[in-house]
């Protein structure tokens, strides 16, 4: 999938990467991409996945995806138990964080502009 972002994508851990499952990441990934400036050169998106196998509860795989970015980072863990599902949460829980740093940084904004406009009501126009 080809994006106007050049977000780099490193993919590792102990599963065989297959075409279906990479397709499947990048994907999911791009989501992500939406959230931060298109001119940020500098993100990355590492997604680990492995497979943990537990005697008592079953064979189970994690997911792990840590999105850093110029504005700061994002990192987000699923266990569930396909490999599938760990990919979606943890997209999803990621996609939050990346939304909130967002919400905030334009809620900042906002917020030092209204106290500029604030201020300069206080003034008198020269010119009335």
């Amino acid at each position: 999938m080809e994006t106007n972002n050049p977000v780099k994508i490193k993919v590792t851990g102990a599963i065989l990467l297959t075409d279906e499952l990479r397709t499947f990441i990048d994907e999911k990934l791009y989501k992500l991409f939406k959230l931060i400036p298109e001119s940020d050169t500098t993100a990355l998106a590492e997604v680990e996945i492995e497979s943990t196998a537990n005697s008592r509860v079953g064979d189970s795989y994690r997911a792990e995806i840590t999105f850093t970015y110029a504005g700061g980072m994002a990192r987000a863990e699923a266990r569930r138990e396909t490999l599938h599902t760990a990919i979606d949460e943890a997209v999803g829980e990621a996609r939050r964080e990346l939304r909130r740093a967002k919400n905030k940084r334009h809620d900042l904004a906002r917020r030092g502009a209204a106290q500029v406009k604030e201020f300069f009501r206080n003034f008198k126009n020269p010119f009335n």
